[in-house]
C-alpha cells in the first residue's frame, strides 16, 4: 500500500510540476489569473496582527531555520540509532533543496512587483520556502507513520507537519515574495521528490513499518 501511494505521489507531483512549470515558462494566462485570485484573495485577510503572525510563520521556513531543525532532528535520530531514518531525511533535504535551487536559476522568474513585507532575494520560481518546508515536514510525517506505534499520536503529528508546511507556504504569498504558483509549484516539486524518495527506501527495505 505504502509502495502504491508513494509511487502515485512521485507521479502525479512530477507531472502537475511540470504543467505548472511549461505554463509559467511560456506565460499561461491561466496562471496570471491563478495567481491575482489567490494573492488577492489572502490579501484581503491584511492587518497589523497577520502582518506579524506571516511574518513569524514565514521565518520558520528560512533555510537557516530549517537547517538547524533539520540538524537537530538527524542528530536525535542518530541517537536512538534511528540510521535508515536519519539518511532518508538528510537526502531529501540536501539533495532535493539543491535540485530546486537548480530549478530556480533556470527559470529565472522575477519576485512579484509588490511591496515586500520581508526581505528576498534571488529567483521566484519554485519557491524554496514551500519546497523545504514540505520536505522536511513531509519527511518527518513520513518517519512518524514508521516510528510512532499509536494510531492517534499518529494522525495528530502528520497532520501538525503538515499544517505548518502549508501555513509557511501561505505566508510566502501573504508578505508579497512569492506568486501563488510559485508556492504551488514548490509543494509539488516536493511532493514528487518524497515519493520517489520515499519509493526507493521502501523498494530497498529501509524503512520499516509499525502497525500498532
Amino acid at each position: 500500500m505504502t509502495k502504491r501511494f508513494s509511487a502515485s505521489l512521485f507521479i502525479l507531483g512530477t507531472i502537475s510540476f511540470l504543467i505548472i512549470l511549461i505554463s509559467v515558462v511560456h506565460h499561461a494566462t491561466w496562471v496570471i489569473q491563478f495567481d491575482t485570485l489567490i494573492r488577492t484573495g489572502i490579501r484581503s485577510l491584511s492587518s497589523p496582527l497577520m502582518d506579524t503572525v506571516s511574518i513569524a510563520i514565514t521565518s520558520i521556513g528560512n533555510p537557516y531555520s530549517i537547517m538547524t531543525l533539520t540538524t537537530i532532528v538527524t542528530l536525535g535520530l542518530l541517537g536512538f540509532k534511528q540510521w535508515s531514518a536519519a539518511s532518508f531525511l538528510v537526502i531529501n533535504m540536501v539533495l532535493f533543496s539543491t535540485l530546486n535551487h537548480f530549478i530556480k536559476m533556470n527559470i529565472q522568474r522575477p519576485r512579484p512587483p509588490f511591496h515586500h513585507l520581508v526581505y528576498a532575494g534571488g529567483y521566484s520560481f519554485p519557491s524554496g520556502h514551500a519546497s523545504g518546508a514540505l520536505l522536511f515536514f513531509g519527511t518527518l510525517s513520513i518517519l512518524v507513520y514508521y516510528l510512532i506505534r499509536q494510531r492517534v499520536w499518529r494522525k495528530i503529528a502528520i497532520g501538525t507537519c503538515l499544517i505548518l508546511a502549508l501555513c509557511i507556504g501561505l505566508s510566502r504569498i501573504y508578505v508579497l515574495v512569492h506568486y501563488p504558483s510559485d508556492v504551488l509549484a514548490g509543494f509539488l516539486l516536493a511532493t514528487a521528490c518524497l515519493g520517489g524518495s520515499w519509493y526507493c527506501f521502501i523498494h530497498f527495505k529501509l524503512l520499516h513499518l509499525k502497525e500498532s
